[in-house]
């Protein structure tokens, strides 16, 4: 969240809307999931932990956008890219973990 924040500031005076999608979408991910984990039953936290997968697969977009606009450096694309793809992955265990129960 914080390295994609950082990483969205690189473009703020270009493309500012892309730059508030970004951190949005990062922040969404925590978000979710800590909302989700108040909730009494595995089932409804399944539900969050989804939201949180969506907002992961609406980052990467959002990051391939930023570099496909020529906006920023692909180095950091790529490393904001795969701690997102490797994020997704965690929360998909969780949910199949959830699911389970």
């Amino acid at each position: 969240s914080l390295e994609s924040a950082t990483f969205a500031r690189l473009f703020t005076r270009k493309r500012r809307g892309l730059a508030d999608q970004i951190t949005r979408a990062a922040d969404a991910i925590p978000t979710h999931i800590a909302e989700g984990r108040g909730y009494a039953t595995d089932r409804d936290f399944a539900r969050y932990v989804t939201m949180a997968i969506k907002k992961a697969n609406e980052l990467e977009c959002h990051l391939q956008r930023a570099v496909d606009s020529g906006l920023c450096p692909e180095s950091e694309h790529a490393t904001l890219t795969a701690a997102t793809v490797e994020v997704r992955k965690m929360l998909i265990g969780l949910r199949k973990q959830l699911s389970k129960k």
